[in-house]
Parts: C-alpha cells; sequence; structure tokens
C-alpha cells in the first residue's frame, strides 16, 4: 500500500515539476517591481519586450510620466518572450503575490480567459468618468463579447482600401474611379495598355476577403457588424453583391496572371514597382507605398457598388480595433481609477510615439485636440484618412478584427482563395461562409 502510495506521488511530482520549473523561469525574468512607495500611489506596468515599437516607445515612460503625475511611481516592466510565452507569464504574474496593475494583451481570447477568472476589471464606466471616448476615433470604441469593455486601446487601426499610383493614372489620362462603373472602366483601360489594373493576393484568402468585405461595405457600413450578431448572412444582399462584383472584375482580367500563386507581398511588390496601378490592401502599407512610389500614391475608398438614397456612398472603409485588445487593469490593483488614468495615458503616448516618430497614419486619437508633430513629412492621403475615421458612420467593422475564432478564420481564408482561382461559384462561396459562422 505505502509502495503504491509512493508511486502515486512520485508520479503526480514529474507531471507538475515542468510547470513549477517553467514558473521559476517566468519569475527570473521579470524585472522585480518598485516596492518602497513612499506614500506614493505606485503602479506596475507590463509591456511586451519583444514588441519593438512598443519597447522604443515606452523608454523614458518613467521619466516623462513625472512631470504629469508627480504623486506617482511608476514601474515599466518588458517582459520577454514571444505571444503565447508573455501571455504564460503574464498569468503567473497574476497568480503571484505581486500582480502588475497594468498589462498589455494583443489577444483576445486571452483577455476574455482573464476575464471569466476574473483577473482584470471592466472599465467603462473609468473611461466614461474620464471623458476617454471624446479623445479617441468613434471606431475605436469596442464592446466585448461579455457586454463590458476591458481593453484600453492602444494599437493602431487599419483598414481595407486600395492604394493607387497617381503618376500611372496621370500619364495614361485615366480617370480616378468614384464608383464601381467607372472602376471597370479603368480597369479595361489599363488593360488596353497592358498595365495591370490591380494587385491582390489571391493566394492569400484574408487579402480576397478583405477586397468583397471592402466592396459589401459600400452598401451597408455595418454589414459586417449585423453578420456577426447573426442579423444578416454572407447569402444576403450586400455580401452578394460585393462576391458578384469581384466576378465582375475577373472576367475583365483585372488583377495579375496565376493569382492563385500570388501572396499578398508579391501583390505589393507588383505596385511598388508600377507594374500594376491598384493595391488592394490595408492602411498599414499605405507609409511604405509613399516612399516606395516617391509620394505618387493615394487612398482610394472602395468606389460604390450601387447608389443609396439616390446618390454614391463615399470613403467608407472596413477594418478597425481588434476586439479585447489594449491595456488592461488588473482586479487587484489597489488603485483601480488612478491605474485607468495611467492606461490612457501609455495609450497617448504610444500613439503620439507612432505618429510624430512613425510617421504612422493609423493612430486612434483625433489630431485636432493634440499638439502632435510628425518629424515625418506628411501626405495629404493620409490626412485625409484621418478625418474620415472621426466619423462613425464611415466605418465598417471588420470581420478579422478578432471577432470571430481563428478555427473560422481560416476557414474563411480558405474558402476565399478557392472563390478567387474559380473553385467555387458566388453561391457555394457564401454558402460555404454562412456555414462557417453556424459553426461552433
Amino acid at each position: 500500500m505505502i509502495t503504491m502510495v509512493n508511486r502515486i506521488v512520485m508520479a503526480s511530482l514529474m507531471i507538475a515539476l515542468p510547470m513549477l520549473i517553467s514558473c521559476g523561469n517566468v519569475q527570473k525574468q521579470v524585472t522585480p517591481r518598485v516596492t518602497n512607495n513612499n506614500g506614493r500611489v505606485t503602479l506596475e506596468c507590463v509591456v511586451p519586450f519583444d514588441d519593438i515599437k512598443k519597447n522604443e516607445a515606452f523608454q523614458n515612460f518613467e521619466k516623462d510620466i513625472k512631470s504629469t503625475f508627480p504623486d506617482y511611481n511608476i514601474h515599466m516592466n518588458f517582459v520577454k518572450g514571444d505571444a503565447k510565452a508573455y501571455n504564460t507569464k503574464i498569468k503567473v504574474m497574476l497568480y503571484s503575490d505581486m500582480p502588475p496593475d497594468i498589462f498589455y494583451s494583443g489577444d483576445g481570447k486571452f483577455t476574455n480567459e482573464l476575464s471569466s477568472a476574473k483577473r482584470i476589471q471592466p472599465l467603462e464606466k473609468k473611461l466614461n468618468d474620464i471623458n476617454y471616448w471624446d479623445m479617441a476615433i468613434p471606431g475605436a470604441k469596442v464592446i466585448g463579447d461579455t457586454g463590458h469593455i476591458y481593453a484600453v486601446p492602444i494599437d493602431e487601426a487599419y483598414y481595407n482600401v486600395m492604394l493607387i499610383n497617381t503618376k500611372m493614372f496621370s500619364e495614361n489620362n485615366i480617370k480616378v474611379p468614384e464608383n464601381f462603373a467607372e472602376l471597370k472602366n479603368a480597369v479595361k483601360q489599363f488593360n488596353e495598355n497592358s498595365i495591370t489594373p490591380i494587385a491582390v493576393g489571391g493566394k492569400d484568402g484574408r487579402a480576397v476577403y478583405n477586397m468583397i468585405e471592402g466592396f459589401a461595405s459600400t452598401l451597408d457600413h455595418e454589414i459586417t457588424s449585423k453578420i456577426i450578431r447573426g442579423d444578416d448572412t454572407f447569402s444576403g444582399k450586400s455580401f452578394r453583391q460585393g462576391a458578384t462584383s469581384v466576378t465582375q472584375l475577373i472576367q475583365l482580367d483585372a488583377f495579375e496572371k496565376k493569382i492563385q500563386s500570388i501572396s499578398d507581398e508579391e501583390a505589393g511588390e507588383l505596385f511598388y514597382s508600377s507594374e500594376a496601378a491598384f493595391y488592394c490592401t490595408s492602411s498599414v502599407n499605405l507609409r511604405k507605398a509613399n516612399d516606395q512610389l516617391n509620394g505618387n500614391v493615394a487612398v482610394l475608398y472602395y468606389p460604390a457598388l450601387a447608389r443609396i438614397d439616390g446618390s454614391f456612398s463615399k470613403n467608407i472603409v472596413s477594418g478597425g480595433i481588434k476586439k479585447d485588445s489594449g491595456l488592461l487593469i488588473s482586479s487587484l490593483t489597489n488603485y483601480p481609477a488612478e491605474a485607468a488614468k495611467i492606461a490612457v495615458k501609455m495609450s497617448k503616448y504610444y500613439n503620439k510615439y507612432l505618429y510624430e516618430q512613425q510617421g504612422d497614419g493609423g493612430i486612434i486619437y483625433k489630431l485636432n485636440s493634440l499638439a502632435w508633430n510628425r518629424s515625418i513629412a506628411k501626405g495629404p492621403e493620409i490626412s485625409e484618412l484621418t478625418r474620415i475615421l472621426k466619423q462613425k458612420s464611415n466605418v465598417n467593422t471588420g470581420i478579422f478584427e478578432a471577432n470571430i475564432s481563428p478555427d473560422k478564420e481560416k476557414s474563411i481564408e480558405e474558402a476565399s482563395a478557392a472563390f478567387m482561382t474559380g473553385l467555387l461559384s458566388v453561391n457555394d462561396y457564401l454558402e460555404q461562409m454562412d456555414i462557417t459562422m453556424k459553426s461552433k
């Protein structure tokens, strides 16, 4: 009997040993926090070390924050590891005797896991109390599946757009299209001049889907939100017209040859090398395109597919903030209200860095109320993009912004790639997408 008990104990220790070792290693990699607060509010803030931009942005945060919050001790902790390792280390810290007050999560699933375990607290009241939403673009307010907001948004927001080579339009005397009929006409003209009209990563189903979503959102800027809620389907009118419009472009030879083998990166190179006039992509590539084409680039919001109320909708974008991603506040913090203020300060500090030092046009704050100055020349297309994003009615929620499960994302990518290569008809494609959304 004793031998059997000993075997059970030894087996249990062998199973637990890797976990204990892992936790021990995690603690060794975490910088010791400030314990002597001298009567001041002391907050531990954790961000990923391996995120280069965040690492660079927050290097001087501890020092810079003192002028605004002289009675606070702020300790920045940069935790090493890829996304999975980082999440594991955060979880260990939260269950330790000194949990962080503020920490970053770029994983909506991880955020939901922590909220279910009551390790983080909802922030909607705290953010409302400090009038946070008056500072941020309307699309930054993303409510999670629980009906609560657990994250102070911090990351850039990117949108599905077409980029155009303005020089190619002017040299070939082709009108920049304002609606789908004009887009088809431009495609025909570029083909006549032996120029590839539109570059898109046909091999990457996500790029294909985003293009279809972009067209569909010109008919209904809430179409994706409705599909996610179950109030509409991919087989409905808007997405059906979006997919049909792409088949019309395929029939016009609008896309590059051998599209089934072209990745998004390769499609970008076609555009940057002036081999294609349009590029269906994300606004994240706007700065690179501007550099590669010596400023001869502009954002083209997806041309409207049909008239609505007697006119064409303009400047509709699809994409936005990732759900449940940003700065979270531990439920165990001694200073919840103060932590919320510092999290907002961190978010603004990071976005200022992105705008001023990185030349990023995807920031989530309204520039007209901020004295931020770019060190990099700002093109008019970036000013126009930030202006458009102030208007909530212009933004359609992107389905790939952590709004569905990874398995559903993969299924939609595969179906979209098959559709682009002719393996699925419009009906079969939309039906498969509807089945995906109904799956668990």
